[in-house]
Formats: C-alpha cells, structure tokens, sequence
C-alpha cells in the first residue's frame, strides 16, 4: 500500500510539473506577444512614413526627387506618382508577409500579378531606381528580376 507520505510528496510533484507546464506556456505566448507587438510597431511606421511621403503636394521637391534629381515632375503626373508609390510600400509589405510565411503562394501572385502590371506603367522603373535601399532588399530585387525579365505583363 501507499501511504500518505507517498502520496502527498506524488501531489507536490504533478502540482510542480502542471505550474511548470503552464509557466512554460506563458512563456511562450508572451514571446508570440512581443513579436506581434513589434511587428505591429514596424508596420505602423511604414505607414506613418508614406502618410509623411504622400503628404507634400505635387511640386513637393522631396517627393520630385524620387524620379529624378534633374528634373522636376509636371503637375499633372503628381497624384499618379503618389499612387505608384503609395502601391509600391504595400506590395513591398505583403512581400514581407509572403517571405515570413504568413501569405501562402497563392495569394502572393495575387498581389505579384498587380506589381507586374504596376510595373508597366511608364515612370514605375524610375521609381524603383531612385528608391533603392529604401525597402527590403530581397523585395526591390524581386521587382528588378521583374523589370530586367519583361514579366511585366499579367499573363
């Protein structure tokens, strides 16, 4: 027989193991947590960073510069830029997502076939050139694959 020594020291040890299962748990989710947190932070200063961007109006010669040091955009090209560039981050973010496995294949080439049509319009290579260094590296080498291949076409 047991005897309640026994069985009380058995009590200590499953309590012991159960607190240490749900401390490991805890440990875990908050981890999750703190990730999200900063991946939420990140998102939201990219969008603070195009609202900063889309802000200026279309003589803006910090926006002109995107295109071209030399010269500056007509007046008439302005809010179509804006909205290239305005697309640009959001394709350069759902590549992030698609990278990090939280967009399956599938709904990647969704958004892909809309940067390959993106990439058809007349000033998007400008773009892309003088905005080199300022998304993810593997995203803007995507884009150049594209732009050098002449994917540009939704097929």
């Amino acid at each position: 027989m047991v005897d309640a020594t026994t069985l009380a020291l058995l009590a200590t040890v499953v309590q012991t193991v159960v607190i240490t299962l749900t401390l490991v748990v805890f440990i875990f989710q908050f981890r999750s947590q703190e990730k999200a947190i900063k991946e939420a932070s990140y998102q939201n200063l990219l969008g603070r960073y195009n609202d900063f961007i889309m802000a200026g109006g279309t003589g803006d010669p910090l926006f002109a510069r995107f295109l071209s040091t030399n010269t500056s955009i007509p007046e008439s090209e302005g809010p179509t830029l804006r909205r290239l560039m305005i697309s640009y981050g959001i394709l350069d973010e759902a590549y992030a997502l698609y990278k990090k496995g939280w967009i399956d294949e599938e709904e990647w080439e969704q958004w892909n076939a809309w940067l390959k049509t993106l990439t058809r319009h007349p000033h998007f290579a400008a773009l892309h050139k003088q905005t080199t260094g300022m998304f993810d590296k593997d995203f803007q080498a995507h884009v150049s694959r594209l732009l050098d291949s002449g994917q540009s076409a939704v097929e």
